[in-house]
């Protein structure tokens, strides 16, 4: 006769080992993410190709991309609330085949009406997959963990536009630009019917909506054989959010303070880190720096964003926003260090790339930070709304940029970058501080 016993889901996902159902869910997040910034960078390789066989003007570009941008922010608000409804599964899986499905339409597009709206929807698809993979990640991974492996999981998306662009300079010149959206529309459809089937629920997600179902049990099973399950066995995760969770949730006792303090360093953060990389090849050709060794210096800082996030994954878990902060001051550091008179063209590249590459590790940082401070009922959409402020930054960021960049020169450029970023710094401090202190309310663990 089996005893009934209660499992605190909470404190066994945070003190497991890591196993091969771990770093299973990982490499598909990785995947998922690889593909995301394919579909992103497509079309933005290909727009030089696009313009010349169909005659238009390089403004028309300018509308797509905006266009673009309002598809990332609609995606991202909208599939983390759909996440926490029907489940981060279900979420990535919805997520990959909206992208996907019309980029492979893409490919058959043949007027400018039909490629701004196929891109709409292709970027609703791409701002919606990434809430829910650090929604996922966030839930599954051990706490010893769970920042790295969210930051890592992101360096995904940072190749993906470097594989695309590779690509793309393969298969233009021979097959035509519509052969790069049939190849990321196919892959990401194929890899949307893959993640169906193989890849598993959130185990905080099944038990708080599915605490009795067999799913979970399974789920438990697997990723801890030696755990006694029973019939009788009950699972339970502690949470204070109603079971409607709605936008009130996310304002509710502490998270009154958090949430907007969220939504301002992915605001303020985003300001940075999207002039930033918007401007860099404009910025280095008017001081100096050839158009090949501009774009040459740009592809330096993407690769050090990888670089830097590597490093950072070695201490994101250990010192949470400290981690964030360290990264913030080196790039306001060496944006500021482009004011100091007499600099060579070696000297600005060098910077530039310093300052791309721990902007970008701080931005993705962000994303391994957030998913902690809400309870699971509500967390997609707690990290959905955040990287929908980041979103609306991306959208104002370079517009204003573009107005400033024709006024300023190099130096007064690096310190309008920089001074979001000392915001985004003291921000840092104070979510330290906050996480230094219990927080009443969200905590999912069992009690003592």
């Amino acid at each position: 006769m089996d005893t009934k016993q209660t499992v605190h889901i909470a404190p066994l996902l945070d003190d497991m080992k890591i196993g091969r159902t771990h770093i299973g869910i990982f490499i598909l997040c990785f995947v998922t993410l690889f593909l995301d910034g394919m579909d992103f960078a497509a079309i933005l390789v290909t727009a030089p190709a696009i313009l010349r066989d169909w005659q238009l003007e390089p403004k028309v570009m300018g509308t797509i991309f905006g266009v673009g941008n309002l598809g990332l922010l609609i995606g991202a608000v909208a599939f983390g609330k759909l996440g926490d409804i029907y489940g981060r599964r279900i979420g990535i899986v919805a997520g990959v085949l909206t992208y996907s499905l019309p980029a492979l339409a893409t490919a058959f597009a043949d007027s400018y009406e039909h490629l701004l709206i196929l891109r709409f929807l292709t970027c609703i698809g791409i701002g919606g997959v990434l809430p829910n993979i650090v929604t996922l990640l966030t839930e599954g991974a051990p706490k010893r963990v769970r920042g790295s492996s969210v930051l890592l999981a992101s360096i995904g998306y940072a190749l993906g536009p470097a594989a695309v662009g590779g690509l793309a300079a393969f298969l233009i010149p021979r097959t035509g630009w519509p052969s790069v959206f049939l190849i990321v529309g196919v892959a990401g459809t194929l890899l949307g019917i893959l993640l169906y089937f193989v890849l598993p629920e959130s185990i905080r997600y099944l038990a708080l909506k599915k605490p009795q179902s067999e799913e979970l049990r399974q789920a438990l099973r697997r990723i801890a054989p030696d755990l006694a399950i029973g019939p009788q066995t009950q699972f339970v995760i502690d949470s204070d959010v109603s079971k409607k969770p709605g936008l009130a949730d996310l304002f509710r006792d502490r998270l009154a303070t958090i949430t907007p303090l969220l939504w301002a360093v992915f605001f303020v953060e985003t300001l940075t880190f999207m002039t930033l990389v918007s401007w860099v090849p404009i910025l280095l050709q008017r001081s100096g720096v050839s158009p090949a060794m501009a774009s040459l210096a740009f592809a330096y800082g993407a690769v050090g964003g990888v670089i830097a996030q590597l490093l950072l994954s070695r201490f994101i878990d250990s010192f949470g926003w400290l981690t964030t902060l360290f990264a913030t001051i080196v790039a306001v550091a060496a944006l500021f260090a482009l004011g100091i008179p007499d600099l060579t063209p070696t000297l600005v590249i060098s910077l530039i790339v310093v300052a791309m590459s721990f902007a970008t590790s701080a931005h993705n940082s962000l994303y391994s930070l957030v998913g902690p401070f809400y309870p699971t009922a509500i967390r997609g959409n707690g990290v959905g709304l955040a990287s929908g402020a980041a979103r609306v930054a991306a959208i104002i960021g370079p517009v204003v940029g573009g107005l400033l960049v024709s006024q300023l020169s190099l130096s007064g450029m690096g310190i309008a970058m920089a001074t979001p970023y000392i915001a985004t710094a003291i921000l840092c401090l104070v979510f330290h501080a906050l996480r230094t202190r219990p927080a009443p309310g969200v905590s999912e663990r069992a009690p003592a």
